[in-house]
């Protein structure tokens, strides 16, 4: 056998080898692409309700649900303008995604909103006049262009707040889209 064959032969052994220590010679495993959506807030436990604050009245109802059985009713009136929704304390990673979506159902004339996103660092950032028109209607705002006033690896908090609150409004399957 030439030098070059058994220079060969010990290259091929030697690949081989390592080959069989990474695992190399199981079946190749399917690459699970990453899921389109990831929900953050659906309300369908009442023992979720202490992470929902704010001023307005806040119910679990069966009305205008978008994922699973319930959706949050939020009664919007005067000195009663805010709903919160909290992480319990465990901060949610937003990088990689590109979309906050939440679906709301309005009942009542055209209502003006704005969201404040706050951190674990007390950072916050607001969007202002997010018009909500009567009968369904999905949010949507692009997480990258917040990353500049926030952390996107630990948003704590969603809140909105009614300019001129009155009437209802139905909250459900907040989530995070690609």
């Amino acid at each position: 056998m030439s030098s070059s064959a058994v220079h060969r032969v010990g290259i091929v052994g030697l690949v081989l080898a390592m080959c069989a220590l990474a695992g190399c010679d199981k079946a190749p495993q399917a690459v699970r692409p990453s899921p389109p959506e990831r929900l953050l807030f659906s309300f369908e436990r009442p023992t979720m309700l202490p992470i929902y604050g704010g001023t307005a009245s806040r119910t679990l109802v069966a009305e205008h649900a978008t994922h699973g059985r319930r959706s949050l009713r939020v009664r919007f009136c005067a000195k009663h303008e805010t709903v919160i929704l909290d992480s319990g304390g465990f901060p949610m990673d937003w990088r990689g995604w590109h979309t906050l979506k939440a679906d709301m159902y309005r009942d009542g004339a055209p209502l003006r909103l704005n969201l404040r996103i706050s951190d674990a660092h007390g950072r916050r950032h607001w969007i202002w006049g997010i018009p909500l028109a009567p009968g369904a209607n999905t949010l949507a705002v692009d997480i990258p262009s917040l990353q500049r006033h926030i952390d996107l690896s630990a948003v704590t908090e969603l809140m909105w707040y009614a300019e001129r609150p009155t009437g209802v409004v139905y909250l459900d399957n907040i989530r995070l889209s690609r």
